[in-house]
Parts: C-alpha cells; sequence; structure tokens
C-alpha cells in the first residue's frame, strides 16, 4: 500500500545500520563489522543484543568455556569502544531469578567482568505492577536513581510519562530526582491546573507580589 512504502521510505532514511549477524557469532567477525560501520557510516552507538546468544556457537559445551568466552568478548567490545571512541550498548540477560524479584549488579548472567568493564550499568525492573529501568552504576558522576516506564498504546511503545488515555494503578510518579532514594513506593501522579485570572486580578496579584518582594529586599538591606 502507498502509506506502507511511505513509512518504509521514512524508515530508511533514518541513520540507522543492521550488521547481518543471527545467532551465534564469532566475536572477532562482529568487530570487524562494527570496524567497518565506524569507519564508512562515522556510527558513533553501536547496540549489541545479546550478549549469550551471540556466543552460544562456540561455547564447546562447558559451563566454563561459556563464561570465558563471555570475558574475552567483553574485553574486546572495551577496548574497541575505547580505542574508537565509540559508545557500545550490551545486552546480558540475568541469571534464573524468582520472578517479579528485583533485581542487582550480581544477578546479570556470567562473571563479574561485564559491570567491572562497564561505564555504566542499568536494569530493566519488573515487580509484577509496574516496569521501571534504574541506574545500578555510573562511572561518569556516580549519580544513580531510577526512572518509570509507562506503555503507550497509541504507539506501542514505552515512555517515562504515563499514558493519558489508560488510568494505570499502582505507578510510580513520573517526577523524580535520580539522587534521591530507591524506595519505591506507589504513587498516582496528580496534575493540578489552575484556571487563568481575569486581566485586572492578573495585575492586582503582580503588584501584591512586587510589594511584598521589595519588602523582602528592605528586610534583607
Amino acid at each position: 500500500p502507498p502509506m506502507c512504502m511511505m513509512w518504509a521510505d521514512r524508515f530508511a532514511a533514518l541513520p540507522l545500520y543492521f550488521m547481518k549477524f543471527h545467532g551465534g557469532s564469532d566475536v572477532d567477525d562482529v568487530i570487524d563489522a562494527m570496524e567497518y560501520a565506524t569507519y564508512v557510516h562515522d556510527v558513533e552507538h553501536i547496540i549489541l543484543d545479546n550478549m549469550q546468544f551471540m556466543i552460544t556457537r562456540n561455547s564447546g559445551g562447558g559451563s566454563f568455556d561459556k563464561f570465558d568466552m563471555q570475558d574475552i568478548a567483553v574485553e574486546k567490545f572495551r577496548k574497541f569502544a575505547t580505542e574508537r571512541n565509540v559508545h557500545v550498548t550490551l545486552v546480558v540477560h540475568p541469571r534464573k531469578e524468582e520472578e517479579f524479584s528485583k533485581l542487582d549488579i550480581s544477578s546479570i548472567y556470567g562473571s563479574a567482568k561485564a559491570t567491572q568493564e562497564a561505564d555504566s550499568v542499568l536494569i530493566l525492573q519488573n515487580d509484577g505492577k509496574r516496569k521501571y529501568v534504574e541506574v545500578k552504576k555510573n562511572r561518569f558522576d556516580g549519580t544513580l536513581g531510577w526512572c518509570p516506564l509507562y506503555f503507550q498504546h497509541s504507539s506501542g511503545r514505552y515512555s517515562e510519562i504515563p499514558d493519558t488515555g489508560v488510568i494505570q494503578k499502582n505507578s510510580p510518579s513520573p517526577i523524580r530526582s535520580a539522587s534521591t532514594s530507591t524506595n519505591l513506593s506507589p504513587a498516582t501522579p496528580r496534575r493540578i491546573v489552575a484556571p487563568p485570572l481575569p486581566p485586572q486580578q492578573t495585575i492586582k496579584a503582580t503588584v501584591k507580589a512586587n510589594s511584598s518582594l521589595d519588602r523582602w529586599k528592605g528586610i534583607n538591606q
């Protein structure tokens, strides 16, 4: 249909490039494709999804060999990001945990090398009532926090802004400082909109506010 072709052309105009890998792949082949993308297309952000799926073919069947290969892959990706000045986002699945339990850095599958080499660690949390992204490591300035995720039915995407067409229960407030504690108590976001004042009342309120400000300045002096 013409509508589908129109959206396909608009999507093709975006600066997005996809690597032709599926299933288990050699890490060196992936890095070669990454080097080509950075050199030819000036790519600055690469997303690898996911670590376990990529190294399963040459794991050798042993758990030690699999973890050892993962450490080698993480080390190569870290070196590539540093030398090429490229941001590499590596998706790593968690270990087998209890359903709806809160995940931590120790919950990430494999050894600790993936989180040690990373500059930042973001974990997608799901406690059964809401989803949110939690920053567990930030090497830049150490600021940690979390951001709620709301499903937008109109676009089929997740956003930090609640869907205005659907009332969600037990959802956290969308306004939260990243430096506050990580107490995730449910709260319903509220919006208070004051009615506009008539022109005369607006002028009176402005004059009154200015007079109060002058008195405050006089006290400070």
